[in-house]
């Protein structure tokens, strides 16, 4: 296929005229391409701020109720138990001690690795133990630390 004396001259003249990206046409581009990078930074930080704070939350929870259910059950089934000092429970052959911000039950650590107690009260009353923790989250937020304070009472069953 040949082409004609014509076309041949359109094609380069047009050739001629477009050479390249003009530096204006490179500007905005680059614009558009920061300004759409920055929207997918904040939504990408946006998103890992909202796991941090729903693990933050659901690791705190999941502690509390397990220390929580813990000293429940072992009350509830224990024959006796003794408050030797305010932040030690004997129940049975098993004793509750805060070592190190652990709550350790024997040589068992309670809390997970990503939560510690910052305190724990014991105080016998009857034949029930009042009993007040505080735990921590140690995992870092912006929006700072989580903690919770348990506070509630157990008993022996009769």
């Amino acid at each position: 296929m040949k082409i004609s004396k014509s076309t041949n001259k359109q094609i380069n003249k047009y050739a001629k005229t477009q050479k390249g990206v003009s530096i204006v046409e490179l500007i905005v581009y680059i614009g558009l391409l920061s300004i759409f990078m920055l929207v997918l930074v904040d939504v990408f930080v946006t998103i890992l701020n909202s796991k941090l704070e729903s693990e933050s939350t659901s690791t705190l929870n999941q502690d509390a109720r397990y220390i929580y259910s813990r000293i429940a059950y072992d009350v509830a089934n224990a024959t006796s138990f003794t408050v030797p000092n305010p932040t030690k429970l004997m129940v049975g052959g098993d004793t509750y001690t805060l070592v190190n911000s652990n709550l350790m039950l024997n040589s068992t650590k309670l809390n997970g690795i990503d939560t510690k107690i910052n305190s724990i009260f014991f105080t016998k009353i009857g034949n029930t133990v009042k009993t007040t923790f505080t735990i921590e989250s140690l995992i870092n937020l912006q929006s700072g630390v989580q903690t919770r304070t348990i506070n509630t009472t157990f008993g022996v069953r009769p």
